[in-house]
């Protein structure tokens, strides 16, 4: 079954060449949940972008990222305090 045909799971959107996550608003642990069932139901070399707020984020998401083995193609902040949040783009494992 291709992407196109897959129901997208929820919070996921199409953003550009690749998957919006949006977890701004979603609880730490629940985002990470999110971003594992989001990356499951991609395929191999599809590159799902993820939003949150998480201050525990920048830690949290590479640890998940290399104990999975999927790759972590851009980490920065964007916006501006208070409003701010961290981007990363993490290209699902092969």
């Amino acid at each position: 079954m291709s992407a196109e045909t897959r129901p997208l799971p929820e919070g996921v959107a199409p953003h550009g060449e690749h998957l919006l996550l949006d977890n701004r608003t979603t609880p730490c642990a629940v985002g990470l949940i999110r971003a594992a069932r989001a990356i499951r139901a991609m395929e191999p070399g599809a590159v799902l972008e993820i939003w949150t707020r998480d201050r525990v984020a920048p830690v949290e998401i590479p640890v998940w990222v290399e104990r999975e083995g999927h790759q972590i193609v851009r980490q920065e902040r964007s916006g501006r305090w208070p409003r701010g949040w961290f981007v990363f783009e993490v290209r699902r494992a092969g």
